[in-house]
């Protein structure tokens, strides 16, 4: 309950800081300096469906596996959205803990509940790149 409590007012903070910002959710792009190189970005996961076993109340959301010529992508992260659209929000990403390298998430879910769920690919400079929103409900 502690950890609930805690997150939602981390949450709390961020919005009023976008708030506070001017509804500003992006941060402005800056150019690399002279002689560094930018890590190319992974391609963002596609393919996206749920499936949910009520009697467990367990979620599995599975993408489309990696390409074999993707040599970017080094794994997936789970993350989740304020709404059904980057427009109703923030997007959050699990930034600690290991990768998921495969192409399928597990997590439980209460029934009657909704969640907008979004994998990101990570590259090896460890930036990530989102996939569509996926609106699950149980």
């Amino acid at each position: 309950m502690r950890d609930r409590i805690r997150i939602a007012r981390r949450t709390a903070a961020v919005l009023v800081a976008l708030v506070a910002a001017g509804g500003a959710t992006t941060v402005p792009a800056v150019a690399a300096p002279a002689g560094i190189t930018r890590a190319a970005a992974a391609p963002a996961p596609t393919g996206l469906a749920y499936s949910y076993d009520a009697a467990t109340e367990q979620v599995t959301v599975r993408w489309d596996p990696k390409d074999p010529a993707d040599t970017v992508t080094t794994g997936y992260r789970e993350g989740g959205c304020s709404g059904p659209s980057t427009a109703d929000g923030p997007c959050f990403v699990r930034a600690s803990g290991p990768l998921l390298d495969g192409n399928s998430f597990t997590f439980r879910m209460a029934a009657g509940r909704t969640l907008y769920f979004r994998v990101y690919a990570e590259n090896a400079a460890h930036l990530t790149t989102g996939s569509v929103i996926l609106t699950i409900t149980t």
